[in-house]
Formats: C-alpha cells, structure tokens, sequence
C-alpha cells in the first residue's frame, strides 16, 4: 500500500475516521479477489479524497486492469460487497484499452463516466496500491467534448433517471457540479476539482453552483424547491447548448 496519505490530514471528522476503515476493507477486497497480475493501479477518489463528504457519500475506489474481461470482478465485488460497509464502497475502473481508445468494454449495465473523464481527473486521484499513471499516455478528449457529453447524458439518462427514480435527487446535485467544472473548463477558466473551491470561484450568485452547493449543505425533500432547482437546471442545460453552438458557429475551440 502507497503513502496513507489521510495520515497528514489534521482534524479527521467522524465521517472521515469510518471512510477510512471502509477504504481499508475495499483495498483488501480488491487485492483479495483480483489477480495482482492484472492490477496496474487502485486509486482513490471523490469527496472523501477533497474532504467534502456528506452523510451519504460513498467510497469511491478506481481498479486500472490491464485487461478488459476483469471488468466483470469489480461488478461482482460491487454487488457482493458495497453496502457491507458504511460508508459506502464503489469498485469501479477500467481497463488499460478503454483508457487508450477512450471507449468503454462491455461490462454490464453500471454506469461509468466515458474512460477520457477519468484521464481527466487523473491528477485529481489517490493511488493506493500499483503505479501512478501518465494522462498524457491515454486518451484524454477535449473539454468542448466532455461538456457535449455531459449535458448528453442529463437529457438522455440523469434527469430521466430522476423522474423514474432510478437516481436521487443528490445524485444529480452532484453531476452538476461536474457539468459546472466542465462549463468553466470549457469558458477558459481555472477550475477547481472541489465543490467548495468551484463555488468560491463564481462570483455571479445568480449561477447555478450556488443553489447546488446550498443543496448540498442543507438537502431538502420539499417538492416545490427541488422543482425549482430542476427547472433553473434546465435553463443551464440550454445556455450550455448556445454557448458551445456560438463557439462552433465562431470557430472557437
């Protein structure tokens, strides 16, 4: 196991010391079940790696396989293993092809941001066990791309998913804040991978980030509101739609 890195933090919360323990367990899992072989890297991410867990954050882990058909094992573990713990634990990853071809293997029904999101936020991610990846050696798109998919996947499968309640309302709260990065990625501004770091750098208090990130702190079940948010998010989508329409129209990368 690398560094513990979660060792310099001063001040663990509660939450923090239990995430910990479930992160333990979750490396053990993987090491346990996976040939070693075939692990190139276990990684780290999410709010427990930015300090930013809420009560129902999960521990994300990301397993870099060198080859694709182990996908199956980390759904398996998923199923077997995830709500054993508390927090939560998430065995997602990748193989090392759909990081080079930024195309995803067949592997069930579970949905996995694109392999290009991942290099993406590579630098963002905790290595736990393996060796520490390159993004420059894989596919890493282009921020114009990821925004394009991004407000995809809202209209064909997160607010879908929320009117068949297949996702929470928090769930989507989260995505937005990854919609938003990519929005001010996209916009040439230096985006912060940290909810609260990206709220303190919008200064317009009319953006979305702010009545995200007040949702974040303060969930509510109040149908009226979580309406209103939904349809302000709604609004977001098509002026992310124009903006990135204008740039192609203008030839601005």
């Amino acid at each position: 196991m690398k560094k513990e890195f979660w060792k310099d933090w001063k001040r663990k919360t509660k939450l923090e010391e239990a995430a910990i323990v479930s992160l333990k367990k979750a490396l053990n899992i993987l090491l346990k079940n996976l040939p070693k072989k075939e692990i190139v890297a276990i990684y780290v991410k999410g709010s427990f790696v930015r300090r930013e867990m809420t009560k129902k954050s999960d521990v994300d882990t990301v397993t870099i396989l060198k080859e694709s058909k182990y996908l199956k094992n980390l759904r398996k573990l998923e199923e077997k293993y995830r709500s054993k713990y508390y927090p939560q634990i998430e065995f997602s990853g990748y193989s090392i092809w759909e990081l080079k071809h930024n195309k995803r293997a067949a592997s069930g029904k579970k949905v996995r941001a694109s392999p290009s999101r991942a290099v993406q936020h590579l630098d963002n991610y905790k290595l736990l066990y393996g060796k520490q990846l390159r993004k420059e050696d894989f596919a890493s798109g282009t921020d114009i791309g990821h925004l394009k998919s991004m407000i995809k996947v809202f209209h064909n499968l997160f607010l879908p998913g929320l009117k068949e309640k297949k996702f929470g309302f928090s769930d989507i709260i989260k995505q937005v804040f990854w919609l938003i990065e990519n929005e001010q990625r996209v916009r040439g501004n230096n985006a912060e991978h940290s909810f609260k770091k990206l709220v303190k750098s919008i200064k317009d208090k009319d953006h979305i980030v702010h009545d995200a990130y007040r949702l974040r702190l303060k969930p509510t079940k109040d149908k009226k509101i979580r309406a209103q948010f939904i349809s302000k998010l709604k609004r977001y989508l098509k002026e992310l739609e124009n903006m990135l329409k204008y740039k192609e129209e203008h030839g601005i990368k």
